[in-house]
């Protein structure tokens, strides 16, 4: 009694409504409060987290979020909100990678070093750490140094889509992406890192 439930993994919207009217019913605090950041920021403690649920309860746990995280970002008083948030980042971060995929393979086919297009990429309207990043991992193949697995991916590219149908939101950039995912893994990378999305597209036009 008094104590509150913090659930801080991605999960489902379906889910979350569940457990957010299990909680209500039986007079319970829920919070759901997923973060966003590779592990390295995890370990730094430079994730940002995304607090949903009610205004008092998502205080009570602010000191552990200032442990954890650089920022608390307010999704409303619905547990629901946070997971929507942290599923369209996810959705948005995947599209990203298998654009730049795209990219590197258009390049490639026309004998430039995807070095070339990663400083073109980074240096200009695409500065982001999600460009640095991912696209780092894709110049320099390093699929094994895994911080978010292909299988993970999946994962959340269902619960992405199934938000989506929920909503009867279409999603077609989603679908493509959760395509090619199913394809890495066909093809042994589900442990590697999901930029390997990369090396799928590279196979698509005789690159790979």
């Amino acid at each position: 009694e008094g104590a509150i439930h913090l659930a801080m993994g991605t999960h489902g919207i379906a889910t979350i409504r569940a457990l957010a009217a299990a909680h209500a019913e039986s007079n319970q605090a829920f919070v759901a409060a997923p973060v966003l950041g590779r592990p390295d920021l995890a370990a730094t403690g430079q994730l940002a987290i995304v607090a949903g649920g009610a205004a008092e309860s998502v205080g009570r746990c602010e000191p552990l979020f200032k442990v954890m995280g650089r920022q608390t970002l307010q999704a409303g008083p619905k547990p629901e909100s946070a997971l929507a948030i942290k599923l369209a980042n996810n959705f948005v971060l995947g599209c990203a990678i298998e654009a730049m995929a795209e990219a590197f393979s258009l390049v490639r086919k026309y004998d430039v070093a995807p070095q070339v297009l990663y400083d073109v990429i980074t240096e200009g309207l695409f500065s982001a750490p999600a460009y640095k990043v991912y696209g780092k991992i894709m110049v320099d193949e390093s699929y094994d140094k895994a911080g978010f697995t292909t299988m993970l991916g999946l994962k959340d590219f269902n619960l992405i889509m199934a938000a989506a149908d929920m909503g009867r939101i279409p999603l077609p950039s989603g679908n493509a992406f959760r395509d090619r995912l199913l394809s890495a893994i066909a093809h042994g990378g589900g442990e590697k890192d999901w930029a390997i999305v990369a090396r799928e597209q590279g196979r698509t036009c005789g690159l790979d």
